[in-house]
């Protein structure tokens, strides 16, 4: 028996790619970062844009924050008083 699980597509058109992040990012924004100097990795087919998942996740991934160690920060500051 098949199973009725959604198929995730391979590659996304900005719309569809906005639509991933959960709406975290505009069609507008994508737009940007296609043409940033290590903007994302697309193709153009016809007039058409198309933005693999895996190349997304690799790209969106560089931009990741590890969060603050506040307590590493004012034991630095404390030491130097």
């Amino acid at each position: 028996m098949k199973s009725s699980r959604p198929v995730e597509p391979a590659y996304f058109d900005l719309k569809g790619l906005s639509a991933y992040t959960g709406g975290g990012l505009s069609i507008r924004t994508l737009r940007k970062v296609l043409t940033m100097p290590d903007g994302l990795p697309h193709f153009r087919v016809g007039g058409k844009i198309l933005v693999s998942k895996n190349d997304f996740d690799s790209w969106v991934k560089r931009y990741r924050k590890e969060p603050l160690d506040l307590d590493a920060v004012v034991e630095e500051v404390l030491k130097d008083l």
